[in-house]
């Protein structure tokens, strides 16, 4: 009987190409994606991969083996998912990756209904970029994830993966209260263009986002200060009185000499999705995490 884990590695493999890549991609060390590479070749009786120069390709057995096996694994998956769904009841154990806000906006609070109402079920998460977050999902490095993406632009996800709309999140501008434009209602992108700003860091998704807002304008965000972390920035905007652009959803407190102004324009949003594999759609872990999400999402755009 060919081993799971062993074909897991083999598709994984035809899809990134390199050891590295794919022991990057399913939470291996290269020596542990070597080895389950010759266990498949030893149950087979015949090499899935050979050298390539100073890499390694598969066979043609291995890329028929890949073909047919990415297919057997969605499979038994999907058979797990509705033999899990026969109870009607969340079982086992999920892991569930976000970024940092949404973890702490969407996943937190929804963690202690859940564990309320689906005691037999556990949800562990780990917290990375959105495009390292899609790639462990498809490799099944985790079950889920909560993923973003502003201005409504079209999410890009393999085939194998199913995703729903959680939330859309506007995002303000943070300034000192002694900052000009402190007093406004609220502020248009034109007014932002020479303003000193703290940013996430560079080719992160939220310094992208902050950089294209200024692309009409045929400017550039003067960046003079960088902070990964919310937190780190605000306390950039109450000691140099830089501005930050920051997203409502699981915003950090913000201390009483620091505002908030709005921006102008309704569109400039993240549209905050879930994402599964196809394979999980009938999972009831799955299908309860989602509800939830939405759940809190509502209740906070009612309390807004």
């Amino acid at each position: 009987m060919i081993d799971t884990v062993a074909l897991r590695t083999l598709v994984a493999l035809d899809s990134f190409g390199s050891v590295t890549a794919t022991a990057d991609s399913l939470g291996y060390t290269p020596a542990a994606v070597s080895h389950q590479l010759q266990k498949l070749s030893r149950q087979l009786g015949s090499p899935v991969t050979e050298r390539t120069g100073r890499g390694i390709a598969l066979t043609p057995m291995g890329r028929e083996l890949s073909r047919r096996g990415a297919s057997v694994l969605q499979d038994l998956e999907s058979l797990e998912s509705e033999a899990r769904a026969s109870s009607g009841q969340p079982r086992g154990r999920i892991t569930v990756g976000g970024f940092s806000t949404g973890i702490r906006g969407l996943l937190v609070p929804s963690l202690p209904p859940l564990r309320a109402a689906a005691p037999e079920l556990t949800v562990t998460n780990i917290e990375e970029e959105p495009e390292e977050l899609i790639e462990m999902v498809t490799a099944g490095r985790i079950d889920a994830s909560l993923i973003f993406d502003w201005n409504n632009s079209s999410l890009s996800l393999p085939p194998t993966l199913a995703s729903a709309l959680i939330t859309v999140d506007r995002a303000d501008i943070i300034m000192h209260r002694d900052h000009h434009l402190a007093t406004r209602a609220e502020v248009g992108r034109p007014d932002l263009v020479s303003q000193v700003f703290v940013s996430a860091p560079r080719n992160a998704v939220c310094h992208r986002w902050l950089t294209a807002l200024f692309e009409d304008l045929h400017s550039q965000p003067r960046i003079e200060y960088w902070a990964l972390e919310y937190d780190t920035q605000v306390e950039f905007v109450r000691a140099m009185g830089a501005l930050a652009l920051v997203p409502r959803l699981g915003r950090p407190h913000l201390p009483s000499d620091v505002t908030v102004v709005p921006l102008d324009d309704p569109a400039i949003a993240r549209t905050i999705h879930l994402v599964w594999r196809q394979s999980m759609s009938s999972s009831p872990a799955i299908v309860r995490l989602l509800e939830q999400m939405q759940a809190i999402a509502g209740a906070d755009e009612t309390a807004a």
